[in-house]
């Protein structure tokens, strides 16, 4: 495997590190910065609406630049974002800095996965790009509770202080291992948009929205529901996060193979109803440690299950637009965090935090509305409805 790959995933994992970490350390900051914690909440917000945007619109007018030119450009940017995050005197500053670090990010991601598939030869181009993802996985399952454990002996800035650091090695890794990769062609921001007329398109969509607003009007504000509800340390708290964290891991693989023996469809429906489930009882979970180690892992598997499966069927329900469909699923995916974040807050500034996992559910049964609306249609291609799909074989979905 070319060494460049490696460097790339340690691009990702300190990208995904500072988009997911804020959730662990949201309190230390309302409390430094003198904010409430929804206000804070508006770090997550601003940060995904201006990734779920930018990736489209810096993908096309960035179309035309070298890919390794413009990856060493976006993570100068990047870093920049961090060093101003460590010395932002107020909240207003700081959410400067998550613009510049989301811009940066939307950048970063596309550019690494590109890089990774042109830099290795063919037969490989799945293990690498596979890799580079799995410094996705890592942000969660490593970056979070590193960076949540940091914040509490050194400080939350801190955290970007390691980041930053970490990007820095990234960056010089960039510059030393990696070729240059000419411009890749982009589809125009109208072609985007027009992948969505299909009914059974942007209900599929809307239904990755609502499970994440559904997801992080609770994730968001999980460090103050297990410091209100169980009085945990921040040490502890870092110990709940690594376990969700590895959940997720696991869940991400059990939502693919599931995807392949029994079809895309089946598997997100009977995942968002179990994922609305498991976010009512997280209220009755902080009643004691066993039921909180049981709820949390349930959570966070079911949390990142559907991605595989929801791309599966984005790909057999679409074939003509499947490239554009995965780009607009990581766009909703992030309208949805920053939705999520946002009424999560509405919901922290004028109820008990605990209320935040019961609006999450509603939200995330939304979201299996959507997919019921979604899985009934059909679409260009004649896919099966509901019924059919459920009577039809393993690939199904």
């Amino acid at each position: 495997m070319n060494r460049g790959v490696y460097v790339l995933a340690l691009a990702t994992f300190v990208t995904g590190t500072v988009e997911l970490v804020i959730a662990g350390i949201l309190d230390m900051i309302a409390k430094d910065l003198d904010v409430s914690l929804g206000t804070a909440g508006l770090l997550v917000s601003v940060y995904s609406l201006v990734f779920a945007f930018g990736t489209p619109v810096f993908s096309t007018l960035t179309s035309k630049a070298e890919r390794r030119k413009l990856l060493i450009a976006a993570m100068l940017v990047f870093i920049a974002g961090n060093i101003i995050s460590v010395a932002s005197p107020n909240f207003a500053v700081l959410l400067a800095a998550r613009v510049i670090i989301a811009a940066s990010c939307s950048v970063v991601v596309v550019n690494c996965l590109v890089l990774a598939a042109n830099i290795v030869a063919p037969e490989v181009v799945g293990r690498a790009m596979g890799l580079v993802f799995m410094g996705i996985s890592a942000s969660l399952v490593l970056g979070v509770p590193m960076g949540t454990a940091i914040a509490e002996l050194l400080g939350w800035r801190m955290t970007f202080v390691l980041v930053a650091a970490l990007s820095l090695i990234a960056l010089l890794g960039i510059v030393r291992f990696l070729p240059k990769v000419p411009p890749q062609p982009a589809h125009p921001l109208g072609r985007q948009l027009a992948a969505l007329k299909s009914a059974k398109i942007i209900s599929a969509q809307l239904m990755v929205a609502f499970m994440l607003i559904g997801h992080f009007t609770m994730y968001t504000y999980l460090t103050p529901f297990l410091q209100a509800t169980m009085g945990l340390s921040a040490n502890m708290i870092s110990l709940v996060f690594l376990v969700f964290g590895i959940a997720g891991v696991a869940g991400g693989w059990i939502g693919g193979w599931s995807a392949d023996k029994f079809g895309g469809a089946r598997t997100f429906l009977l995942i968002l109803i179990l994922f609305a489930v498991s976010l009512s009882l997280l209220p009755y979970a902080a009643s004691s440690w066993i039921y909180l180690l049981i709820v949390v892992p349930l959570w966070g598997a079911l949390a990142f299950a559907p991605a595989a499966p929801v791309q599966s069927y984005l790909i057999k329900s679409a074939p003509e637009s499947a490239d554009i469909q995965i780009s607009l699923f990581t766009s909703f995916m992030h309208i949805g965090i920053a939705i999520g974040s946002a009424v999560g807050g509405v919901v922290v500034n004028h109820y008990p935090v605990v209320t935040n996992a019961w609006a999450g559910s509603l939200l995330a049964f939304l979201a299996f509305l959507f997919a019921v609306y979604s899985v009934t249609r059909r679409g260009k291609s004649g896919e099966p409805s509901l019924k059919a799909a459920a009577g039809s074989g393993p690939n199904a979905g």
